[in-house]
């Protein structure tokens, strides 16, 4: 199998599901409780909070363990407009960000906010945020294409634009990968995912800057000063600080040499457009086979054991609306045509290679949809 599909999920370490099991036969206990195996058990909740602090930079007591990405988006965002709604009305955010953002979007509009969705560029930004924007929404990398965005800057026009605002990113597919501040960022929340960087499904966080005040989305527990209630997973937590422990160690350049080979061969390949831009992240490429359907590219591939995903939905109407490159403004070809090819800590130039030589076969075996690209 060649699984190039490490920005919807990677593979764990096999160290992490060791530790995860052997945590969950001997510190099983709850870790809220106050006898002596709750608190062992509580130990992989700080050990998970001093790694991701360290990564962060910031302080253990600024972490919040979360259910996963989408909880900690969800959380930032409806914790934050709640607990400012009485400053201003507008919520800013990329047209870019991943479902757990940008469906909050409507959700917020429906709610009464104006939302502003801002094309990922400092002047779309600069434009929307005013003085009565009390959230600010950006995404460091994203998850369709490796685009970053320019997030460094972004506090910057908060505060000369004096928004009351609070600045949240989604960090999920940049923790452990390249190399962050939140300091730098001068954020207020940034969100994590253990799943994206070897760890376990179905647990996260959020970095919450210190005296920086939300609003709880969720109700029936303190865990977390009572933003995240609910028994803590303390075996993932342990597994999650052992994931970020061991991916540390791992070289970043290998991305580089895999998205070089990628591209090098794929110049050979006139029906493959390069979607992603030359500066984002070299671990996530999106592509679009012009004049074929993506689906059955993916299907095509998965037929050799090679797995990819798709940059698009399945109809037209919502992959024009619901993709990331139709809210860009591509046209239909390339949206239909896309495929995001995201590459893991495993994966090799020989698998680079396969995946080439498949899609070499691709005007062969596959019929084309679009007869005028």
């Amino acid at each position: 199998m060649i699984y190039l599909d490490n920005s919807a999920t990677t593979r764990p370490y096999e160290e992490v599901t060791a530790l995860i099991a052997e945590e969950e036969r001997l510190r099983f206990a709850n870790a809220s409780a106050l006898y002596k195996p709750a608190l062992e058990a509580e130990a992989g909740i700080l050990a998970a909070k001093r790694q991701i602090a360290s990564v962060l930079r910031c302080t253990p007591e600024e972490v919040l363990i979360t259910t996963g990405g989408t909880y900690s988006n969800n959380l930032a965002l409806f914790g934050a407009c709640d607990a400012r709604k009485r400053m201003g009305n507008r919520v800013v955010m990329s047209k870019v960000e991943h479902p757990s953002v940008y469906v909050c979007g409507d959700i917020l509009m429906s709610r009464g906010f104006e939302v502003v969705y801002a094309e990922p560029t400092l002047a779309s930004f600069e434009e929307a945020i005013n003085d009565k924007t009390i959230l600010v929404a950006a995404m460091l990398v994203n998850n369709e294409t490796g685009l970053r965005l320019p997030v460094e800057r972004i506090a910057g026009i908060i505060k000369r634009k004096k928004a009351p605002a609070h600045f949240h990113v989604d960090g999920v597919q940049a923790f452990g990968k390249i190399p962050t501040s939140v300091a730098a960022l001068k954020c207020d929340s940034f969100s994590i995912s253990a799943h994206k960087l070897k760890g376990p499904k179905g647990i996260g966080a959020l970095y919450l800057k210190k005296g920086v005040r939300i609003k709880n989305i969720l109700f029936g527990g303190e865990q977390e000063g009572g933003m995240v209630p609910g028994t803590y997973n303390s075996p993932a937590a342990a597994g999650f600080s052992k994931a970020i422990e061991l991916y540390q160690k791992e070289d970043p350049a290998h991305f580089e040499a895999l998205r070089r080979r990628f591209l090098e061969r794929a110049a050979g390949l006139p029906f493959i457009q390069i979607n992603s831009p030359a500066d984002g992240v070299p671990y996530i490429l999106n592509i679009s086979c012009m004049g074929y359907l993506g689906e059955n590219v993916l299907h095509f591939l998965e037929g050799k054991e090679i797995y990819v995903s798709q940059g698009s939905a399945c109809s037209s109407k919502k992959a024009r609306s619901g993709s990331v490159l139709g809210r860009l403004g591509h046209d239909e070809p390339t949206v239909m045509g896309a495929l995001r090819i995201s590459f893991g800590i495993e994966n090799t130039l020989e698998e680079v290679d396969a995946l080439m030589d498949a899609l070499a076969e691709v005007p062969a075996k596959i019929q084309k949809l679009y007869k005028d690209v």
